[in-house]
C-alpha cells in the first residue's frame, strides 16, 4: 500500500499530462519551456489528482463534513495565480497551480 507523502502544487501543463497523458505543449514548438511534465517525480513516488480531506481549508464543506454535495463548490485543489515553482517540472512559468496528491513506499 502507498503511503500519502503530502500535497503538491503542480502547473497546468503537469495536471493535463496526468489526465490525458498529454498537453498543448505537446502539439506545438514550445517543447515545454525546456520542463517536461512530471519529470521531478521520481519512481517509486507517483500522484493522483487532488488532494486528501485533511488537507482542505478548516472552512470547505469537504473537510468539515468529510463528504462532497452537489450544491457546495470546492476551489481548495486549484490556486488560480502563483509565481511558486511548479512541483512537477520545476517550471518557474506564472499562471495556474493544481493540487496533486503525492504517494510513495
Amino acid at each position: 500500500m502507498s503511503e500519502n507523502l503530502g500535497t503538491i502544487w503542480v502547473c497546468t501543463n503537469c495536471m493535463m499530462h496526468h489526465a490525458n497523458g498529454e498537453c498543448g505543449c505537446c502539439h506545438d514548438d514550445c517543447n515545454h519551456e525546456g520542463y517536461e511534465p512530471l519529470s521531478a517525480i521520481e519512481a517509486p513516488a507517483h500522484v493522483a489528482m487532488g488532494m486528501a480531506t485533511e488537507e482542505h481549508s478548516e472552512d470547505c464543506q469537504v473537510r468539515t463534513t468529510g463528504e462532497w454535495t452537489d450544491n457546495e463548490e470546492c476551489d481548495c485543489d486549484r490556486n488560480t495565480y502563483s509565481t511558486s515553482q511548479c512541483e512537477g517540472c520545476g517550471s518557474y512559468l506564472h499562471g495556474e497551480r493544481h493540487a496533486m496528491t503525492l504517494f510513495g513506499g
